[in-house]
Order: C-alpha cells, then structure tokens, then sequence
C-alpha cells in the first residue's frame, strides 16, 4: 500500500522563504535545469524561484492550496534549496525550517510518525503506548464472584448535630 506524502497536503516551505540559488541552476547555456522563465534575478550571482522575494512569498511553480492539496509544477527540474529542504522527520530527525514553515500557515508540525503508512502508524503508537500506565484500576475480586451473596447492609451514618443542641433533646 502506497500513502501521499505529507508534502502533497502543505506546501508551506513553498510559500514562506525565499528561494535563491546559484545562476548556473537556471542557464540552460550550461545544463541548468530549472525552468528560466520562472526565476528572477538576485544579483549577479543568484537568481530567485518568481514570487519567493517578497513579503509575502509563494514560488510561482506552487499549484494548489497550501495546507490541502498541492503540488511543484516543475518538481523534477527544481534547484537546489528546494531538493535539499528537510522535511521534518523523513530521515528520522526534526527540522526547524518545516516546522517554521507550518507555522507560518497555522498547520501543526509534523510528528515523527507523519510520513509512515497507516499500518506503520499503528504500530508506532502500539509501541509507544506503556501498558502499565494504560492500566485500569482492577478490583481485588471480579464481579462475578460476588452472585447470590448477601451482604450485610451498611450501617446509616451518624447523625450530625448542631453545637449548640443537646443529643438527648434531637
């Protein structure tokens, strides 16, 4: 069984930094492979995914609505910064950029078991689970043994009496 990964609901990274990377990634004169119509340039030295340098940034290559359903429309010719961006917990460890950037769109971080399949999930929290903490209080004997026994009744508590009343007057 094959799950969607995580990123194809977010897309938060791809409208919350800015995305520059060395000129050569874009110049199709040298075998860059990002498409050039959809950067802008930086400086001499850098060019910049279209609609990632502003205040409000959102890579022009973004398709879709961040935090439901997205997705790169040049994933397999992206630069650099974005096939390098760590999403938190694919190799086992947390990353402060996605975090930072789902916070940004109100979506909550990943978990650790974010980008196992839904079998996998089961079994993370199966073993995260402590089975003496996830015990109930037992009674002493079980329910059953206690059928067709009479108990004694319980004696009424004690009737309380005001200070200033006498117990032979009550």
């Amino acid at each position: 069984m094959s799950a969607e990964h995580v990123c194809l609901r977010c897309g938060a990274c791809c409208a919350s930094f800015r995305v520059s990377f060395y000129w050569a990634e874009a110049d199709p004169a040298v075998a860059g492979s990002v498409p050039i119509a959809l950067t802008e340039k930086l400086n001499d030295l850098r060019r910049v995914m279209a609609g990632t340098n502003s205040k409000a940034p959102r890579c022009v290559a973004l398709e879709g609505q961040v935090g439901s359903c997205v997705r790169c429309t040049i994933y397999a010719e992206r630069p650099s910064p974005c096939r390098e961006f760590r999403v938190a917990w694919e190799d086992g460890l947390p990353s402060a950029e996605c975090d930072k950037a789902r916070l940004i769109w109100g979506l909550p971080v990943l978990q650790p078991y974010a980008l196992l399949l839904p079998e996998q999930i089961i079994e993370h929290r199966l073993a995260q689970a402590d089975p003496v903490l996830n015990l109930s209080p037992r009674r002493s004997t079980p329910d059953d043994v206690s059928v067709g026994m009479v108990d004694a009744p319980e004696p009424p508590p004690a009737k309380e009496h005001d200070a200033g009343e006498s117990a032979a007057y009550s």
